[in-house]
């Protein structure tokens, strides 16, 4: 952002725990910061009928499996550093890591075990689909839900005053503050996308991260806030 701008404020719009860190590093810089969360994480019941290797596309499922008290040991792959993380402090055998799902299809070896994706409710890309048409024997199971919440009263009136900088990491969520934004307030957002296709569900143009990862999005947030150090969880959802 050009030095001459006026002070910008920060929408978080993920889950607060995976706010939190990027919330306390923006504060302490001085920062104004709301933290007003468009999904809720809730867990299934039960874990379902567990094949011989996993796929995790997020912590969120990792951090369900846990929960339901999924065994360690076995073999898994998964989308993203974080998640790939998450899965080995579980106990999993990490196997391979890509950057997105439509990488992952075609990273899993033709070879791997009869494979299970453990996933949200909501998702872009059916990746057990994919890997079946490649062949493997895979199936999938919903493990948590991704539960749309409103804006807070918070975040509205911090973006009628603005500007305001909202950094957006899914599709869904994107359409979710799409949505919501007020539209006479749109003139006040300065929207940063972790991909195109986040991008591509608002309204205006959006920053676009060089890379569909968290650490390119926290560059990016740093960059367009003029601050040098800028640390969070760098996750995709």
């Amino acid at each position: 952002m050009p030095p001459s701008a006026p002070p910008c404020s920060v929408l978080l719009t993920r889950p607060a725990a995976a706010s939190a860190e990027l919330a306390d590093c923006l504060t302490r810089q001085g920062i104004e910061v709301v933290t007003s969360p468009l999904l809720r994480i809730r867990h299934a019941d039960s874990l379902p009928d567990l094949a011989d290797g996993l796929i995790f596309t997020s912590p969120n499922g990792v951090a369900a499996y846990r929960g339901l008290a999924g065994p360690a040991g076995l073999p898994v792959w998964c989308v993203g550093p974080r998640t790939s993380a998450a899965a080995t402090a579980a106990g999993l055998r990490l196997r391979g890591t890509a950057p997105d799902a439509a990488a992952l299809v075609q990273a899993i070896p033709s070879d791997a075990p009869a494979l299970v994706h453990l996933r949200g409710a909501v998702q872009r890309i059916d990746l057990a689909a994919g890997l079946r048409t490649r062949g493997l024997r895979a199936t999938d199971a919903v493990i948590y839900h991704q539960d749309a919440l409103p804006l807070s009263q918070a975040a509205l009136s911090l973006l009628r005053r603005g500007p305001v900088l909202v950094p957006l990491y899914s599709p869904r969520t994107a359409a979710l503050f799409a949505a919501q934004c007020p539209p006479d307030d749109w003139s006040r957002v300065r929207p940063i996308a972790l991909s195109r296709a986040v991008a591509d569900m608002l309204p205006i143009r959006a920053c676009v991260a060089e890379q569909p990862d968290g650490q390119a999005m926290l560059r990016e947030i740093g960059n367009a806030l003029g601050v040098s150090a800028v640390e969070g969880q760098a996750g995709s959802h």
